[in-house]
């Protein structure tokens, strides 16, 4: 089996009126949910997918990349680890491109008739959910919305923590708290970007902190910048609330170093980010060889949720899923829309790991074609250049 052909799909799904704003767009309403969708087809016509993330594509570094090369280091989807060489250096110079790993991944599980998660260590087949919201709501519209989670089954939810003060961010945690104090509740400063207002300083991230401690929080997530080590691990001396952070970094090595460092008490990589399916994998290996968890960031739709589960799935360190929930707007009708069946959670809080071949899930062309971008570009490997 050989590959043969890369695509690039982008397909804009709307979002309900009036539109998602979330913590880190400074007030800007998002209209449509991106997939960032990538196909890989092979000579016997079996197809991987791959998602991307949402503020960058992954095609496009390898256009540089004569296609006898790309073809050459590739062979067959089996050598995921020759394929990793390429795009560890393409995503130093341009927009990460991840996505082909996850198709890779999804062509093998395939192509043996499992779901990746059982190639990669079985260890779980299903993992609790928490509620991850997206916006800057006022203290009532808060609680309603960590109470439907609640009745939703959720065991945790994530609250957004970047108003115009800090004490407005502890009003609304405290709100939630008092509400729904059996659920675990998690905090995320959105300051692993480091420049986008308001920026805070340790003392500011440590008074928040301080608070988180006194209703035993569940974690403290990307409090301050995150090349700001020295500051992160000033907090951690000054607080008890575990800190989460990570979801920025590029490879393992990022996480070696922070790990070595006992710079996080949980680490977070993206699939999209972080390297993909294998690397994640390694992520938590090496998480699990310095007794932390390692909780996979993922705000992004139902794909990338499913090569996520199937990392959670293998492994033991991990013991949550970041479910992306923010009604109206952000659900998992719009969020998944690309899939032929969305990935839900039950009432006792757990999300099934899918156990379909592969990533476990079906896509919906007919939703796909319905709202493609029509600049959506393919690439033959064996022809011409990328």
């Amino acid at each position: 089996m050989i590959l043969t052909d890369i695509e690039q799909i982008i397909v804009e799904v709307p979002i309900p009126k009036p539109g998602l704003s979330t913590s880190i767009t400074g007030g800007l309403k998002q209209t449509t949910a991106r997939h960032a969708l990538i196909r890989i087809t092979t000579d016997e016509g079996l197809e991987g997918y791959g998602m991307g993330t949402i503020v960058g594509q992954s095609i496009e570094i390898l256009k540089m990349v004569p296609s006898k090369l790309f073809a050459g280091m590739i062979g067959e989807p089996f050598a995921v680890e020759k394929v990793m060489k390429l795009l560890r250096v393409a995503s130093e110079i341009g927009p990460r491109p991840y996505s082909i790993e996850m198709a890779l991944w999804d062509l093998i599980g395939k192509a043996v008739k499992q779901p990746v998660y059982k190639l990669l260590g079985g260890f779980r087949d299903k993992v609790k959910a928490y509620c991850s919201t997206a916006e800057l709501k006022k203290p009532a519209k808060m609680v309603k919305d960590a109470q439907e989670a609640a009745e939703m089954g959720f065991k945790g939810i994530k609250l957004r923590a970047r108003r115009d003060t800090i004490e407005e961010d502890i009003e609304v945690v405290k709100a939630v708290h008092d509400a729904v104090g059996d659920l675990a509740i998690m905090v995320d400063g959105n300051q692993a970007w480091g420049h986008l207002p308001p920026i805070w300083s340790v003392k500011t991230a440590t008074k928040l902190g301080k608070f988180l401690d006194r209703i035993e929080a569940e974690w403290f997530e990307e409090p301050l910048y995150e090349k700001n080590i020295e500051g992160i691990k000033k907090l951690r001396e000054n607080i008890e609330t575990p800190v989460a952070g990570g979801e920025l970094g590029n490879s393992m090595y990022f996480y070696r170093d922070r790990l070595v460092n006992d710079v996080y008490d949980i680490i977070q990589a993206d699939l999209s980010f972080s390297g993909g399916i294998l690397e994640c994998r390694k992520i938590a290996a090496l998480c699990e060889a310095f007794c932390k968890d390692f909780i996979p960031h993922c705000w992004n739709t139902g794909l990338a949720i499913a090569a996520s589960l199937q990392v959670i799935g293998a492994s033991p360190n991990s013991p949550w899923l970041e479910y992306p929930y923010a009604p109206p707007c952000w659900t998992p009708e719009v969020r998944d829309a690309i899939l032929k069946e969305p990935i839900l959670i039950n009432k006792k809080g757990f999300v099934e790991i899918p156990k379909k071949p592969g990533l476990g899930v079906e896509l919906n062309w007919d939703v796909i074609e319905k709202y493609r971008v029509k600049d959506s570009s393919k690439s033959a490997i064996v022809e011409g250049d990328l």
